[in-house]
């Protein structure tokens, strides 16, 4: 039923007792790191941490004043020890300042600010507890040294800042709070009072920012590098305008997040019209909807995955009798029905893998593979699909859960086919998916085999749960066991075939016993942070629909990306340079 491969487990622990700590992880299947690594190539310098643009200003003033305090201890250590009094002093005063505007450390701040009624509030506490840094060490120490705000120098004990764009921003932060009673007099302070956080955060707030225009400007400049051939500038300028160029074309349509990924892959915005990506933008549009294929991806995957786990739930399930389970509760007559396939067969057992991804094909006009409204004026599509799994109520639902996906890895079967010369496709090739990590290429190769050699669509299924999810989780829990001491399964395999008997012969070949559940997910995809630091700084508006639009600076901008001529880009270097920065939005 499988396939005739051997199924072993020679390296597999026997537990006596535990030595390792157990860990939940996330990436059971250890593929969603790639979607991270992507995500770093499209748009560095923004993680899905970094939410607020002027936390970018006030890193950099927090640096330039540690670098000139001759009483600092002058080491990365020494730094993470002399910024934690004055992060206190910006939680405690966005704590105070009441605007709700979401901060890290919040949490712990708001232990100590407690009901506001104090008179004085201690600025000695880690605003996250993990690590001494705080959101710099956590967040933002990577991002700033992407956006050439930071560099790492080689001989220097600590962080430093860059002469061209980190310092233009220290001073800017430096001169909007320099009147407040906290820094010119408390700077040291351990214990601050109520007044003067209120009139600190009145200043240094990261919602004032539209208060203070240099800083503003100056940090539009510090995210649109114009004329840098800094690699990572460049690949940030083009995403950004990108996304200003969505929301030009958007007229007002929501933009979710759900929303938005769906623009990025079927470029339309929903079925009310298309998105139309020229110039400049559409390299970066043919980039992000790669992306969105690999999230999809993997959510499909990971459905599967889901539904295996809930399945085994506090019982032994061999690998037979599961399959034999979803074989039997998938209905693909009820599914051809549901959604117009015409199937040759509707026993999996005999219906070929190829016969299914066909009906799929032939489901639907041409025109619903192609970009724009068309194919979302059918339920037969991936945004849809993944909605529906993740309304359904019963994780153990296999006609929501296996046929949705069943379906997903059919429709980007045919869907990507003419992407697959675009320039964003290196991101699900093999070359840059490594091992172990599932590539698109992988998947088009594995499918064409299927198709060549007449698999049968039960047969297909096996084999797929066999390589993509039992043995794939193996081996990353024996990963993870060496290389982090943390056990991270969640099943265990608690009984196995002689090592000379094949699968597919008669017996049990594996028996699993279910430790932890799991649920399908996409990666967090950074462009809610993007869009949020975008309003920021002035260039977007929110609607009360969930939509934006263009703010003047945010239509000059994009009308400069349009007709420039991108630099050949060079790798980043460590810049200390003492030019001004020029001022990107005119």
């Amino acid at each position: 039923m499988i396939d005739d491969v051997l199924l072993r487990r020679p390296y597999d622990p026997d537990w006596t007792e535990r030595e390792y700590t157990d860990a939940g992880g996330r990436d059971h299947l250890g593929i969603e790191t790639l979607s991270e690594a992507i995500l770093a190539d499209l748009l560095p310098g923004i993680n899905n941490q970094t939410r607020r643009a002027r936390y970018y200003s006030f890193w950099a003033w927090m640096l330039r004043d540690f670098i000139r305090d001759p009483r600092a201890t002058h080491t990365q250590a020494g730094f993470y020890e002399w910024l934690r009094p004055r992060e206190a002093a910006l939680v405690l005063g966005c704590l105070a300042h009441g605007c709700g505007i979401g901060i890290a450390g919040t949490e712990q701040g708001s232990k100590e600010w407690g009901d506001g009624l104090k008179r004085a509030y201690s600025l000695q506490w880690k605003s996250l507890r993990s690590v001494n840094g705080g959101s710099y060490e956590l967040y933002y120490r990577g991002a700033l040294e992407e956006m050439n705000i930071i560099a790492r120098l080689e001989g220097s004990l600590h962080d430093d800042l860059t002469n061209t764009v980190g310092l233009s921003l220290a001073d800017a932060y430096g001169e909007a709070v320099s009147c407040t009673r906290y820094v010119r007099q408390h700077l040291r302070a351990t214990r601050l009072g109520r007044p003067e956080l209120e009139d600190f955060a009145a200043r240094g707030c990261l919602c004032r920012l539209h208060d203070h225009q240099k800083e503003r400007r100056r940090l539009i400049n510090a995210f649109f590098r114009f004329n840098s051939p800094d690699a990572l500038a460049v690949k940030r300028l083009a995403s950004l305008c990108f996304f200003l160029d969505v929301v030009d074309q958007s007229r007002g349509q929501p933009l979710t997040e759900l929303d938005m990924r769906a623009v990025l892959y079927f470029w339309s915005f929903g079925s009310h019209h298309a998105y139309r990506p020229e110039g400049n933008c559409l390299e970066p549009a043919q980039r992000w909807r790669i992306f969105q294929l690999r999230q999809y991806f993997v959510f499909a995957i990971e459905t599967l995955w889901a539904l295996f786990l809930q399945r085994i739930q506090g019982q032994e399930v061999s690998d037979e009798e599961y399959l034999g389970w979803l074989l039997a509760e998938l209905d693909l007559g009820a599914l051809a029905e549901r959604f117009g396939l015409v199937l040759p067969k509707v026993d999996p057992q005999v219906l070929t893998l190829e016969g299914f991804y066909r009906a799929v094909r032939e489901a639907l006009p041409a025109r619903a593979f192609k970009l724009g409204r068309a194919a979302l004026a059918t339920p037969l599509n991936e945004r849809d699909l993944a909605h529906a799994i993740l309304r359904e109520p019963s994780p153990l639902d296999v006609q929501v859960w296996a046929g949705n996906a069943l379906l997903m890895f059919a429709l980007m079967y045919w869907r990507c086919q003419p992407w697959r010369s675009d320039p964003g496709w290196v991101y699900v090739s093999d070359h840059f998916a490594g091992t172990g990590r599932m590539s698109m290429d992988s998947y088009l190769r594995q499918t064409e085999r299927a198709f060549a050699e007449s698999w049968t669509l039960a047969r297909w299924l096996g084999w797929f749960h066999q390589r993509n999810i039992w043995l794939q989780h193996r081996r990353v829990v024996l990963e993870k066991l060496v290389y982090r001491q943390q056990d991270t399964a969640c099943f265990e395999v608690i009984d196995d075939c002689p090592p000379d008997v094949r699968v597919g012969h008669t017996g049990r070949s594996m028996l699993f016993r279910g430790v932890a559940p799991d649920e399908p997910k996409m990666n967090a995809p950074r462009f809610p942070s993007a869009l949020s630091i975008l309003g920021d700084l002035g260039l977007i508006a929110r609607l009360p629909n969930s939509g934006y639009r263009l703010m003047a600076e945010g239509k000059k901008l994009l009308a400069r990306h349009r007709t420039y001529t991108v630099p050949e880009w060079t790798e980043p270097e460590d810049d200390q340079a003492t030019d001004e920065p020029e001022e990107a939005a005119g």
